[in-house]
């Protein structure tokens, strides 16, 4: 709210000051609060034309408005929890255009010194001082913080959508070495599910879905296609064990059904959306067939088409609720299939569909191949570790909403960060948020990856360019 005679500014050492036509009160509050750096800002320094007043010490001679004395207090207060922070915070109110009575009262918790028109007080808390007028109005405190914090990215919520149709029992090269035994597919990926979860348990919020569930029969009929509405393994911390204990086994040789993998990612999105929208979230599929079994078809349609929504779904997921999927072919031929009734759709190429699948999902590699091809278990496992280091967020929550955001600073390491509008085609950063109050910032670019390397960002709060 303005008011008519009064001015608030920011002195050189970015504490706020305030002068008006008939008088200001001009206060200092320091609170504690558990940081990782130490900030200081102290001092004030009136903003207008008119002599500024001063503060020396802790006690000090002003003068209001008629030129009768008055005595200020500065009272501070420092606390320790893990690091310490100082904070200065002016409180100014609205005054009124006609000389009025002004009473100042300062709200303590310890012992107080009193003289006749002050009352004043230290508290290792908190000290809130408040100006009002009769007749006049009071004003809320605008806050100025300035601290120097290092901060960690947000962990993300991911759901592993995994295959589990009866052709991943089909055998292949674990260790890219012919002379060696084959073996499943599915004992492949049961050990780099494995090996990430273990890496990574706690980088990502982990959650899991399987397509079909473990109640798919192997014949021609709809049994072979049921996924379960829920998905098998909410998203939660450290959630490596629960997902491990929902697989079938590594060795498990029943494995059976179709390739309904809309209906997988289907449930793994509705999950995901019913999370926080300010947490990244991402699905990372992995399969070894085109999806078929596509809903409201009976057989052999229903094993023999394409399913094509799942690239309507993927792409919503995207473009809609900003929610990407991360896709790992696993021994996808790159040529058109035949046109006859084995269970597998007919007549397109599914190294092409997983290429759009791709692009659709927001996570196409630059070149040709578009999605992570793994033709035996070593690049299995290199594919899903560059997924998983990609999916990390550059998103960072911030403790503290910044008094004066046009000011923070980022840093990563000792290099500045440049702030930035547009995150899609820029290296810097960003406010998540498009207006305050200003809870996340987002880097993007070369300073995405730069904090994927670091793993830390410092953030700087100023009331005035640092």
């Amino acid at each position: 709210m303005t008011s008519i005679g009064l001015v608030v500014g920011c002195g050189d050492d970015g504490t706020q000051t305030s002068q008006t036509g008939v008088a200001s009160q001009t206060t200092m509050s320091t609170q504690p609060t558990t940081l990782d750096t130490l900030g200081t800002s102290e001092g004030s320094e009136s903003a207008t034309g008119t002599p500024p007043t001063t503060t020396e010490g802790t006690m000090g001679m002003t003068s209001d408005s008629s030129g009768v004395p008055t005595s200020t207090t500065d009272s501070t207060s420092t606390g320790m929890v893990t690091a310490t922070m100082s904070t200065t915070e002016t409180a100014t109110d609205t005054l009124t255009t006609e000389p009025p009575e002004t009473t100042t009262s300062t709200s303590t918790d310890t012992a107080s010194s009193t003289t006749d028109e002050t009352t004043s007080s230290t508290s290792t808390t908190d000290t809130t001082t408040t100006t009002t007028t009769d007749p006049g109005t009071t004003t809320e405190d605008i806050p100025c913080n300035e601290m120097q914090v290092v901060l960690t990215p947000v962990v993300p919520n991911v759901m592993l959508v995994l295959d589990k149709s009866g052709s991943m029992l089909s055998l292949w090269d674990h260790d890219a070495n012919p002379n060696t035994p084959t073996v499943s597919r599915w004992f492949s990926l049961y050990a780099v599910v494995d090996q990430v979860l273990t890496a990574f348990n706690g980088n990502f919020n982990f959650g899991m879905n399987l397509f079909p569930n473990k109640q798919a029969v192997d014949t021609y009929v709809v049994g072979a296609c049921p996924v379960n509405a829920n998905v098998e393994v909410p998203v939660a911390p450290f959630n490596k064990n629960p997902i491990l204990n929902a697989l079938p086994a590594q060795n498990n040789n029943t494995i059976k059904g179709g390739t309904p993998a809309q209906a997988g990612v289907l449930a793994a999105l509705n999950h995901l959306k019913s999370l926080d929208p300010m947490i990244p979230r991402a699905i990372m599929l992995i399969t070894d067939g085109a999806a078929n079994c596509t809903t409201g078809k009976a057989p052999p349609p229903l094993f023999e088409d394409y399913d094509q929504s799942l690239h309507t779904l993927v792409g919503d997921a995207f473009t809609q609720d900003g929610i990407p999927t991360y896709v790992i072919g696993i021994a996808i031929a790159n040529a058109v299939s035949p046109v006859q009734m084995d269970g597998s759709p007919d007549g397109i190429n599914p190294y092409q569909k997983l290429n759009e699948l791709a692009t659709s999902g927001g996570t196409a590699k630059p070149g040709p191949e578009k999605f992570y091809s793994a033709d035996n278990q070593v690049e299995l496992q290199a594919a899903l570790n560059a997924i998983v280091s990609d999916a990390q967020s550059c998103v960072i929550a911030l403790n503290d909403q910044p008094g004066f955001p046009q000011f923070t600073k980022v840093k990563i390491g000792n290099v500045e960060v440049p702030k930035i509008n547009n995150c899609a085609n820029e290296n810097g950063w960003k406010y998540v948020e498009p207006a305050p109050p200003y809870t996340a910032i987002e880097l993007c670019g070369t300073a995405c990856n730069s904090l994927k390397q670091t793993g830390e960002a410092g953030v700087e709060y100023y009331c005035k360019p640092g």
